[in-house]
């Protein structure tokens, strides 16, 4: 299972599934896919949480994943060896903010629900991880996003509306940030099956005030989107030296 554009989904096919978000395992593919990654990369993937896509990445594609998360990094290394590929995902504490990587360290850089967590410092952390990828590299994310800049009012007025609006952002936002950084936007969509899986993930994982925005959205708001650049001469590579104070549970 080498090849290096699959039309089978190996994320779909993980067993005891933990995803830390909508369509986490059904995004992966199509964000793989469109980075063109391939047998022996170095991969880095921002925002591993349980690590079950670093392991299946490494394994399905015969890549090396550094996977880094903030807080706990146990998980990311038990299912790497559930898989075998204990030898090639290393977990690391670490923040996209500042990455401790030297300049073009990475063959892609990888984000599946994660990259809106930053908040307003994704400029800061978009540019780490141009930093840290080599010329010609890939570097994608895909992840929660609107599909426009203003919310419904009836949905504003909910618990989980204020906390959406703050984190979420449209597809152009998130494609205009790549080009500004430099990046040459090679894929960017929106997923048509958005909305079915944010009601899938919450009908299994999510509470009370997430299912309840959910139901009342209706697909209005809420999205799903993939976004990918390749690093050029011209990409930034310096961080910005004025984002916003991190706090705990950013990546």
């Amino acid at each position: 299972m080498n090849n290096e554009f699959k039309a089978s989904n190996p994320f779909l096919e993980i067993e005891n599934p933990r995803p830390l978000g909508p369509g986490s395992f059904e995004m992966a593919l199509p964000l793989v896919n469109g980075m063109k990654i391939r047998k022996g990369m170095r991969v880095l993937e921002v925002g591993a949480g349980t690590g079950q896509v670093a392991a299946a990445l490494a394994k399905n594609w015969d890549v090396t994943v550094v996977a880094i998360e903030p807080m706990k990094v146990g998980r990311i290394r038990t299912h790497a060896d559930l898989l075998g590929v204990g030898n090639q995902v290393l977990p690391l504490r670490a923040k996209a903010q500042s990455l401790p990587f030297g300049k073009d360290a990475f063959d892609a850089v990888i984000s599946i629900g994660t990259f809106e967590m930053i908040g307003e410092e994704r400029p800061q952390a978009l540019a780490e991880m141009i930093r840290v990828a080599r010329p010609g590299a890939y570097i994608g994310i895909a992840e929660p996003m609107c599909l426009s800049e203003n919310m419904p009012s009836d949905l504003a007025q909910l618990e989980k509306g204020k906390e959406y609006q703050e984190y979420f952002r449209t597809l152009s936002w998130n494609v205009d940030l790549f080009a500004s950084q430099g990046l040459d936007v090679t894929e960017h969509y929106y997923f048509p099956e958005a909305y079915r899986w944010w009601v899938k993930n919450e009908e299994k994982y999510g509470s009370l005030s997430s299912r309840e925005f959910i139901e009342k959205d209706k697909g209005r708001w809420l999205s799903l989107g993939l976004v990918v650049g390749v690093k050029n001469e011209a990409s930034r590579s310096n961080r910005p030296q004025n984002g916003a104070a991190s706090r705990d549970s950013d990546l």
